[in-house]
């Protein structure tokens, strides 16, 4: 850590700041800071020390264990003893820091590597109490988030919050909130992409980026990412140094928009495809991408004996991700209680009239009526969480398993399954749905959904319903029937070499443009 922090055209002392760590957990932010307070040989009666540093911790014993290794080395200092236990007393909190009343205090620096705990492991009363607090504490997201909100409203006017941190808020849709406060009142210095690499001193599944962000809003951003931290890989991406790999933006990502890349160039090719092109549900008349069912207790509802024992006209042919192989379906004969009226998926099944479901669904009942659908609807405890929809059952559609590598599509082309909820699909009254599935196995369409979608270990990536909104591709209209034909004629084709080439040649005359021009503006995105 360097000695001296520049700060407005000149240099502070660290000892002359006020620096704020949300979470210290067992120190790693906060000893270092130490030791470049202990190194600028300060005068231990200077009262502004006590203003230094600010910690906080809910674990009594992270924050005993930090207090010890500091207490120890202000010893080594020659810090006198009355000093130590000022200093330790005014710098570490044993409270919670999204509730701590700051007395409008704020912080030149923000340091840190805020807490994951996810919404649902939140007590309800901590929940309440933090959503009443936190505008970007919505959609059940993780306690991170607010965490960087109240960060940075707590930062002074010169003040930098530098955080390592997961990245899922920049793309996920929970994170629009957030991205649009720091796009309206503060500015990204720094976005380091690490989703790929391991930075913590123990392996864990975070997905982690670093962040600068301050208050000089309209500045440019540096924005880049690495695969490691091997052989100085970190220094190498700072701003300034001959081999920094970081790409410069004159205008980072507006409103709640997705950090879809830290690419400059890539950014422009993705907003030209984006200008180009309709997303997939306005690319066609009556074009729809959705998701399927949630039972909210598929090891009752999906249970393996169900098939034997109950009336054979209440289960459901269910398809799920493993079922999708290839481009193909092999379905596993899984079926899905349904406990919808066979006629009007509106209604539940009247249980009188189905014994055997009736028995099966009141041996446990209790475990259903404890769910929230439930609870809600109480006259309808055996409901599913989500609601059988028969349009989508008989309804020719495309089925993408959730997470995967890409490409892999299939065509449930009788509508015969109905998908599992990792199962998402695409309908149309107007494409041949042949065509456009292979337009979604093509790379075109799978370096897009890469590009919106979060990034899983081992390069997976994320078909949500969200990410698939955010595709573009060629409108309907703008093919002809020699296009149509190409296309159908690849449909059960598997070289992605060979789809490419057909698809590039669609996307160019769609887009008006020459096929060398097209090649390189929306398939180099390597």
């Amino acid at each position: 850590m360097m000695r001296e922090t520049k700060r407005a055209g000149g240099f502070r002392k660290w000892g002359n700041l006020r620096i704020l760590e949300p979470s210290c957990g067992d120190g790693a932010f906060v000893l270092p800071l130490v030791d470049a307070l202990v190194a600028e040989s300060p005068d231990w009666h200077d009262t502004a020390l006590e203003d230094f540093l600010t910690a906080f911790d809910i674990s009594k014993e992270s924050l005993s264990r930090v207090r010890k290794s500091v207490n120890a080395k202000l010893v080594d200092a020659g810090c006198p003893e009355e000093v130590r236990k000022r200093l330790l007393k005014r710098w570490f909190f044993c409270e919670d820091f999204l509730l701590h009343d700051f007395g409008g205090r704020r912080f030149d620096v923000v340091i840190g590597n805020p807490p994951y705990i996810r919404f649902d492991n939140l007590a309800p009363e901590k929940q309440a109490a933090y959503k009443a607090r936190y505008s970007t504490f919505t959609e059940r997201c993780d306690i991170y988030v607010p965490f960087f909100e109240r960060s940075l409203l707590l930062l002074s006017k010169r003040g930098v919050l530098s955080f390592i941190c997961t990245n899922r808020f920049v793309r996920s849709s929970y994170g629009k909130h957030l991205r649009r406060m720091i796009c309206e009142d503060f500015h990204v210095a720094l976005y380091l992409n690490m989703e790929h690499a391991q930075p913590f001193e123990t392996e864990v599944s975070a997905y982690p980026a670093i962040y600068v962000i301050d208050r000089h809003v309209g500045r440019e951003t540096h924005a880049g990412e690495i695969v490691s931290i091997e052989g100085g890989a970190l220094l190498h991406c700072m701003t300034g140094t001959a081999n920094s790999s970081l790409c410069r933006f004159d205008k980072w990502y507006g409103k709640d928009e997705p950090w879809i890349t830290t690419d400059s160039a890539e950014r422009k090719r993705l907003e030209h495809i984006a200008d180009s092109f309709p997303t997939i549900e306005e690319s066609g008349a009556g074009t729809e991408v959705g998701i399927g069912v949630a039972s909210g207790a598929d090891e009752i509802y999906m249970d393996p004996q169900t098939k034997a024992e109950l009336e054979q006209s209440c289960l459901l042919p269910i398809v799920t991700s493993e079922d999708i192989r290839g481009g193909n379906i092999e379905w596993n004969n899984r079926y899905m209680l349904n406990p919808y009226d066979h006629q009007d998926d509106r209604l539940m099944l009247d249980l009188a009239m189905f014994p055997k479901v009736g028995a099966y669904l009141s041996r446990n009942a209790e475990k259903l009526k404890s769910r929230y659908c439930a609870k809600k609807h109480p006259d309808a405890w055996y409901r599913t969480l989500d609601r059988v929809k028969y349009s989508t059952l008989r309804a020719a559609k495309i089925l993408l398993p959730d997470i995967q590598q890409g490409g892999n599509v299939a065509l449930d082309e009788r509508g015969e399954y109905y998908p599992h909820h990792n199962v998402y699909w695409i309908t149309s009254k107007s494409w041949n749905l042949k065509a456009l599935c292979v337009i979604m196995r093509s790379s075109f369409v799978t370096n897009q959904v890469r590009r919106v979608s979060t990034q899983m270990r081992g390069g997976s990536i994320r078909y949500q319903a969200q990410n698939l909104r955010n595709v573009h591709i060629p409108a309907w209209s703008s093919l002809d029937a020699q296009d149509v034909d190409s296309l159908v004629c690849l449909y059960n084709e598997q070289d992605v070499a060979k789809i490419d080439i057909c698809v590039e040649k669609v996307v160019s005359k769609a887009c008006g443009r020459r096929r060398p021009r097209i090649s390189e503006q929306c398939f180099d995105f390597a």
